[in-house]
């Protein structure tokens, strides 16, 4: 793991006790909405689902609860992120382990579906990461990504011009005594792809039927996509 990973890691490792809190703060409880929809996208309910970068398990409790999923299998290279969503998914059909997700511990087709939530930023390589979510998934699998992408229209650049560049930090520092994580959230998204170079990307990867949905006027986007069976 290179410097600016571990920097990233130690980063989620100290908010990991208020993340939940402040997901909902920041976005008023729209980003509970926008897991929802984005599984939508998902046609049928794939058996065995890799939920990378999950976090506290947001993606995965609610793609069981969907029925978009059978069996989730959580991934996140931030250990004290999976401690603090355990209580969540005690008695649910969800594991979890630590894992990268540029090498991911995984055999070739190990899964009929592959998400990640507000992950992909932090991966260090966009189409390496995409490509090791291809080799896992078999023929026909799935694939859903939710993210915030640079934006490219005005709505969105001014959002995170005032309210990114302001409140993120100001709340971060307050609910989670860590504003510089906050500040990173917002300039990461602005050093990130396109909603059209993430097409690209996936379609590079290998993924066909790319497909999108917007929310919040672009603030945050699902991308799906499929292996070719």
């Amino acid at each position: 793991m290179d410097a600016h990973a571990t920097q990233v890691q130690g980063m989620f490792g100290r908010i990991a006790h208020r993340y939940d809190l402040l997901n909902r703060v920041l976005s008023a409880r729209r980003d509970v909405a926008w897991r929802r929809a984005a599984l939508n996208m998902w046609s049928g309910t794939p058996e065995d689902v890799l939920d990378l970068a999950c976090g506290t398990f947001d993606l995965g409790l609610e793609a069981v609860a969907l029925g978009k999923s059978r069996r989730v299998h959580g991934c996140d290279f931030c250990q004290p992120m999976l401690v603090a969503g355990a209580a969540k998914r005690a008695g649910r059909p969800v594991t979890a382990s630590v894992g990268d997700a540029l090498r991911l511990p995984y055999a070739d087709g190990a899964f009929d579906g592959a998400m990640a939530a507000y992950g992909w930023r932090n991966f260090g390589d966009p189409l390496a990461s995409a490509q090791e979510l291809r080799r896992v998934l078999r023929p026909g699998g799935q694939v859903l990504i939710v993210e915030f992408l640079r934006p490219t229209h005005w709505w969105p650049k001014t959002f995170y011009a005032t309210f990114g560049a302001a409140v993120f930090p100001a709340v971060g520092g307050l609910l989670a005594g860590d504003a510089s994580a906050y500040r990173y959230l917002n300039d990461s998204i602005k050093r990130f792809v396109s909603l059209p170079e993430a097409v690209q990307i996936l379609e590079r990867a290998g993924f066909t039927d790319v497909r999108s949905l917007s929310f919040f006027g672009g603030v945050s986007h699902a991308l799906a996509a499929r292996v070719p069976a």
